[in-house]
């Protein structure tokens, strides 16, 4: 998923903090919006992170004028703040009416405080000090993994294939011109899977079995850890996550030692 960030980040550095910390997780490029850009192609991006501190109850002006003259229909964006009161409110409110107007997809969006030492806030040398800090930079991180499993190809499976065939006992779908396996949590794309092992090998739970192929024969002992997908070479793996799926992992711990033996057994 190839992904730009574009930011404003002037005063205290806050909001770049943030956006470095997406950046990182995404591999996004990242662009301050006071550098010139000219001729700039968003056309190879399939994600757009656009984001600023919070300025009189919204985004920076200048991020707002310069997201107003991008060519942003269709595309998917997520936008980002760090602000200097506890709650984010209507904060991104105009933000996201620009995006409405220029008829993009809005995906997610995140803010935390940053330390803001303007106004009032002299008299007390600064407040929110030391933010953003080490939680919320996990935060932001978390933030973008899970836009990373919101935007995977194989997310909207169950909803858009049918069922073609089964193999090993694992149902396969026909999604386009992918064919996908799917044990109701893990999904492999069987065309893009380049047979590398990877998942076989950094799997704890020894999902994954080679035959012919590389099939995730026990999903069912799947614990929802994203190992195998966040290392995947070609993006071929996805795990749903669900309520549902991390209760059934509780019940089977306390109830069976199905689990335990599969971490046990060897590869």
């Amino acid at each position: 998923m190839k992904t730009v960030i574009f930011y404003s980040s002037t005063y205290n550095g806050n909001t770049l903090k943030i956006a470095e910390s997406i950046a990182a997780t995404l591999s996004a490029d990242l662009i301050a919006i006071e550098t010139k850009i000219s001729d700039f192609d968003l056309s190879q991006y399939d994600l757009i992170g656009i984001g600023s501190a919070i300025h009189f109850g919204q985004h920076a002006i200048r991020l707002q004028r310069f997201v107003s003259a991008l060519p942003l229909q269709g595309k998917n964006i997520f936008i980002f703040s760090t602000r200097c009161r506890p709650f984010l409110g209507n904060y991104h409110r105009t933000l996201k009416n620009i995006i409405k107007q220029k008829k993009a997809n809005l995906v997610d969006e995140f803010s935390c405080v940053g330390f803001d030492r303007t106004g009032p806030w002299v008299l007390i040398n600064g407040y929110n000090k030391n933010r953003p800090n080490t939680n919320d930079l996990f935060k932001a991180r978390l933030f973008a993994e899970k836009l990373q499993c919101k935007l995977h190809p194989l997310s909207s499976v169950i909803t858009s294939s049918t069922a073609t065939e089964s193999k090993q006992g694992i149902v396969l779908f026909q999604k386009e011109q992918n064919k996908i396996a799917n044990n109701k949590v893990v999904f492999l794309n069987i065309s893009s899977c380049i047979q590398c092992s990877k998942c076989i090998n950094i799997c704890p739970m020894n999902v994954f079995q080679k035959k012919d192929a590389i099939l995730p024969i026990y999903g069912e002992n799947c614990i929802q850890c994203q190992l195998c997908a966040k290392n995947c070479p070609t993006n071929s793996l996805y795990i749903k996550e669900s309520f549902t799926n991390g209760l059934r992992i509780a019940l089977r711990e306390i109830f069976s030692t199905g689990l335990q033996d599969s971490y046990k057994s060897e590869k």
